[in-house]
């Protein structure tokens, strides 16, 4: 095994961990500066991330789920509201990783931007008929923003720097 996949499942791992801390810091009465906004939803990136990488298997959309569900539990709300976000943008970013698969750090943000776009538009369909009439995505939205906002300065931990891993670029 080579050191720079190792360096590269550290990097993976690392990724994960914030993803789920991402999910339950939020729900720990730690303070305003643990709460969602400002602290991004980090499993946006891992479900992009695992998108572009071309995670074509069942593992990325099932851990993404799971995430989803854990999140649902500590926020308090219905289950599958955020199961279905989580695998909501990792669908969302298949298809963008292939449409955005120049290999710059310009396309790869942009391409992650889109897909955070969409994924406060499916919210926006979603959370109402979850959470009623009177529910408001913009908490949600913002936390997306700034998750977006970081996406340069995380996008090793969830995908890796050759182009030739992502769908739609050839070897």
């Amino acid at each position: 095994m080579s050191a720079r996949a190792t360096s590269r499942r550290m990097l993976r791992a690392w990724g994960f961990v914030l993803a789920v801390a991402s999910v339950i810091l939020p729900a720990l009465p730690l303070g305003p500066l643990f709460a969602q906004p400002p602290i991004p939803l980090a499993v946006l990136w891992a479900a992009y991330g695992w998108a572009a990488e071309d995670e074509s298997g069942w593992r990325a959309p099932l851990i993404l789920a799971l995430l989803g569900l854990l999140h649902d539990q500590m926020a308090g709300g219905p289950y599958g509201l955020f199961a279905a976000l989580y695998v909501g943008a990792f669908l969302i970013g298949r298809v963008v990783a292939v449409l955005m698969s120049a290999p710059n750090l310009v396309s790869l943000w942009g391409g992650f931007i889109v897909t955070v776009l969409l994924t406060v538009v499916v919210a926006m369909v979603l959370a109402p008929i979850a959470l009623g009439d009177n529910v408001s995505v913009l908490m949600f939205a913002e936390a997306a923003a700034i998750t977006a906002l970081l996406f340069p300065l995380v996008r090793p931990l969830y995908m890796s720097a050759s182009p030739s891993l992502r769908p739609g670029v050839r070897r």
